[in-house]
């Protein structure tokens, strides 16, 4: 079977690299593709274990660091000819699935400023393609959510990689991007992060219950504030430690502290619930700190950024994890690590380190 993996564009053999280590971990042999400089990956597998109980299991997007989303059944059709892309693309998807239902269509593009180009393309093609499917054979039905949903994605107007896609193993946000209005009140755009990281890497019972009613927590390198001020809008008691200035709009709330220190070397006088940090430092150097405030207990969970080296930057990820876990003292059977490179990331990822949810006692 072929999947299709997106990316962000630039960081395609970081997902290769993942893929690998994702898809034999559920007993599957293949190898990758890279399309271009899209942020567009193939991966053709085979499960070759059939001992092993996980061989029939697909991987869940959520569960992927560099992939956003992920298309099963795949296909790739190149030399679309101009005056009827339509049929060769649903003749294709013919051939790649035995599903003939379907609950949407969805045209894409790379997330890229040659792909946007293609936007109103996608919009002015989406009858022709929906046309074609259904000459083919192919039906709509939209109440079924059991029903996978189709999707285009054009490289560009001669070739394009198309698959489907299940609701519960795909992400929830077209092409795997949430699209998160920027708040004008907040003093930089790296608040899209922690606003992205909340929404993607916790699930909504966690947000009730973290997010909700206030809590204590501290911004390691908080100036000018972008992350202090989601926190802040969820009534947060903030301790912003950074030797550079906060927003006066967020000092004005009577909610936060400014402490002009090294951020290296605070410690708070008393527990706090969530720690952040979004420094600009080597991620080694960050992960040490922050694993030094768990094995101290100085807070519950936390929620990090890491900016990541130019090349090897999963192999450093995974390093960053393990030392997690050597420094801090906790174990994987009461804590988990979540990472996600997300839109909002650059060269970097995410991580939300969180204790598992307790079993309800029988």
């Amino acid at each position: 079977m072929r999947f299709v993996l997106y990316c962000r564009p630039g960081f395609e053999k970081d997902c290769v690299a993942e893929a690998h280590d994702q898809f034999a971990s559920l007993g599957w042999d293949g190898y990758p593709e890279i399309h271009g400089e899209h942020g567009i990956v193939s991966y053709n597998g085979t499960p070759f274990d059939p001992e092993n109980p996980r061989s029939s299991e697909i991987p869940y997007a959520a569960n992927f660091i560099f992939t956003r989303h992920i298309l099963e059944q795949a296909t790739v059709v190149k030399e679309l000819p101009a005056a009827d892309r339509a049929t060769k693309l649903a003749e294709a998807l013919l051939k790649s699935t035995k599903f003939r239902n379907f609950r949407e269509l969805v045209l894409e593009f790379p997330d890229t400023n040659e792909g946007r180009a293609l936007a109103n393309f996608c919009k002015k093609f989406h009858p022709a393609m929906g046309n074609a499917l259904k000459r083919s054979g192919f039906t709509l039905d939209r109440g079924n959510h059991n029903a996978p949903a189709v999707h285009v994605c054009f490289l560009d107007y001669e070739n394009a990689v198309m698959g489907l896609s299940w609701k519960k193993r795909s992400s929830p946000w077209r092409s795997g991007i949430p699209r998160l209005k920027f708040p004008e009140e907040a003093p930089s755009r790296s608040t899209l992060k922690l606003d992205e990281a909340f929404l993607t890497l916790l699930t909504e019972e966690e947000r009730n219950e973290r997010l909700q009613g206030g809590g204590t927590a501290v911004d390691l390198g908080a100036s000018p504030g972008g992350w202090t001020y989601q926190l802040l809008e969820r009534s947060f008691f903030v301790t912003a430690v950074d030797n550079g200035k906060m927003a006066e709009s967020l000092m004005a709330t009577g909610m936060l502290d400014h402490k002009s220190e090294d951020a290296f070397k605070f410690k708070p006088k008393t527990p706090v619930d969530l720690l952040v940090c979004d420094m600009v430092e080597k991620p080694q150097r960050v992960i040490e700190l922050v694993a030094r405030w768990f094995k101290e207990q100085q807070c519950t969970w936390a929620v990090i950024n890491l900016k990541l080296p130019m090349k090897k930057r999963f192999a450093e990820v995974e390093a960053c994890q393990l030392a997690f876990w050597e420094l801090s003292g906790l174990t994987e059977d009461k804590f988990e690590i979540r990472c996600k490179q997300l839109y909002h990331d650059r060269d970097e990822v995410t991580l939300v380190l969180i204790p598992k949810p307790k079993k309800a006692k029988r």
